[in-house]
């Protein structure tokens, strides 16, 4: 029997975990000739004041035609672009540079339609190359792009939900003197033993002034949507109309996952884009003897992993194509740390669109499962890792603790969304080791609660609860479920 252990966590996922561009990312700027020979260039556009939505499609694409069809970018288009309030530019991107025109004009080999017919928007052709810089994965993917170059992945939502992004403060053109826009979190996402996380958060000067200085408050996230202030920063520097940086604030030491709540509580002209929120995640133990079970998709040569220690030197790894070559196909590895600290497991896929690659009838068909065992038998409930949606990498954090017993108070094992984005209901998977209440919140990411759900007394197992999602508008939340005394987080997109 081994006598050292090891712990685990499931971390939230990078900036890199999402196959496209996610929420808050800055976007790629695109020059191109519409199908009437009009040269358009996306930050031309942005710098004058427009908001702009981009449709990637391709003409072959099913659910693209229902949404092209449905009229909700015309009505956009009608409402807000150059013959209503001249605020919106709308665009339709071809982006399989393999279809034709026959196939924009619903007389091709590969079209669901006339594509042109009724369109009072640009189309533009051959945008495979802007389609790649957005890394975007499936069609059709759909972003609202704000003034500020920030883009957000609307999806295919109603009118009110697209005018809910365009009408919110972090998304109107700069109009007063001194407005500081709190992006996102940027900090730690997870911490290791006791190693404190380093908090930060992203801020853009969203005033016509030149920004040089604020106030940042930061509070921790308490049970009952209650918060403790932990304490503020001070930010001093230059930053110009759009310009942004990264302001470091303090490093927290936690023992459970934590959200925090970041404001700007110095002079500021519009409160409405002064918050946001991250979550750091900690850590809960298991042995030192893995067991590492993946489930391939339907491009098995796509997925890899790899094991890595604090030094990131390689423990073991499974590179695409090396020995996962069947579908379907569930492939299994023993794996023993080599000594205490602590490691990162990362889950790869070279072709960036995950589990769902060439099975768009099975999503979510394959997983990631990591046992602790004891010899041949496994010590406590497995320690579940799965990602349903697309990513281009997962990162998993643990660490190789000292030699304790198992803990019994583990935090829930399995923690899972699907699916994620969401429009009108999302079901949460999760594993309890106790029994305990439970509830769930979920947070807009400005800090607004905008659902409670009691689950009532839990007992150890497997759960499952589906979450109401119509009442919510467009943007970003954080999930948050207790069961007995832990906390799980993560985050939800809502188209």
């Amino acid at each position: 029997m081994r006598l050292s252990f090891v712990a685990f966590f499931l971390g939230f996922l990078s900036h890199t975990a999402l196959a496209q561009l996610p929420n808050g990312s800055i976007a790629p700027d695109w020059t191109a000739t519409d199908l009437n020979g009009t040269e358009h260039n996306l930050y031309a556009l942005l710098d004058s004041g427009y908001q702009v939505i981009v449709d990637f499609s391709a003409t072959w694409c099913g659910p693209c035609w229902n949404y092209h069809t449905s009229g909700v970018l015309e009505t956009l288009h009608e409402l807000y672009g150059p013959d209503g309030t001249n605020e919106l530019r709308v665009f339709f991107i071809e982006g399989d540079d393999s279809t034709t025109q026959a196939d924009l004009e619903g007389t091709g080999t590969a079209t669901a339609g006339n594509w042109i017919a009724g369109t009072n928007y640009p189309i533009i052709d051959n945008g495979g190359d802007i389609f790649t810089a957005y890394e975007c994965t499936y069609f059709p993917t759909i972003y609202t792009i704000c003034p500020n170059k920030i883009l957000t992945q609307s999806g295919q939502g109603s009118v009110q939900a697209h005018e809910t992004i365009l009408n919110s403060a972090s998304c109107t053109a700069a109009s007063m003197p001194n407005d500081v826009l709190l992006m996102d979190y940027v900090g730690d996402m997870s911490t290791c033993g006791d190693n404190p996380a380093s908090l930060a958060v992203r801020m853009m000067n969203q005033g016509l002034d030149t920004l040089t200085s604020c106030t940042i408050q930061i509070s921790k996230l308490l049970p009952f949507n209650q918060t403790e202030v932990l304490g503020s920063a001070d930010w001093t520097g230059s930053l110009a109309t759009y310009e942004f940086t990264t302001v470091s604030l303090i490093d927290v030491v936690l023992d459970i996952s934590t959200i925090y709540v970041f404001d700007v509580i110095s002079e500021d002209d519009i409160e409405g884009n002064n918050s946001t929120m991250g979550s750091v995640n900690s850590s809960e133990q298991s042995t030192n003897n893995l067991e590492i079970r993946l489930k391939t998709d339907m491009a098995p040569n796509e997925l890899g992993w790899t094991l890595t220690d604090d030094l990131d030197n390689v423990v073991a790894e499974v590179l695409p194509g090396s020995e996962m070559t069947q579908t379907l196909t569930e492939y299994l590895w023993d794996v023993t740390l080599p000594s205490l600290g602590c490691y990162k497991l990362t889950l790869y896929d070279a072709g960036g669109d995950g589990w769902i690659a060439g099975a768009t009838s099975m999503a979510g068909v394959g997983y990631l499962i990591v046992n602790s065992m004891d010899g041949e038998d496994l010590v406590d409930e497995e320690v579940f890792f799965q990602s349903t949606d697309d990513f281009t990498t997962v990162e998993f954090q643990f660490e190789a603790a000292t030699e304790t017993a198992v803990r019994e108070e583990d935090a829930p094992r399995l923690l899972s969304l699907h699916p994620n984005p969401a429009a009108d209901a999302a079901t949460l998977t999760f594993a309890t080791s106790q029994a305990g209440p439970g509830w769930v919140d979920v947070f807009h990411v400005t800090g607004k609660h905008v659902i409670h759900c009691p689950l009532g007394q839990l007992a150890p197992g497997n759960h499952f609860q589906t979450l109401d999602l119509t009442s919510l508008e467009a943007g970003t939340y954080l999930v948050q479920l207790h069961a007995g005394d832990q906390i799980q987080c993560l985050t939800l997109m809502h188209p």
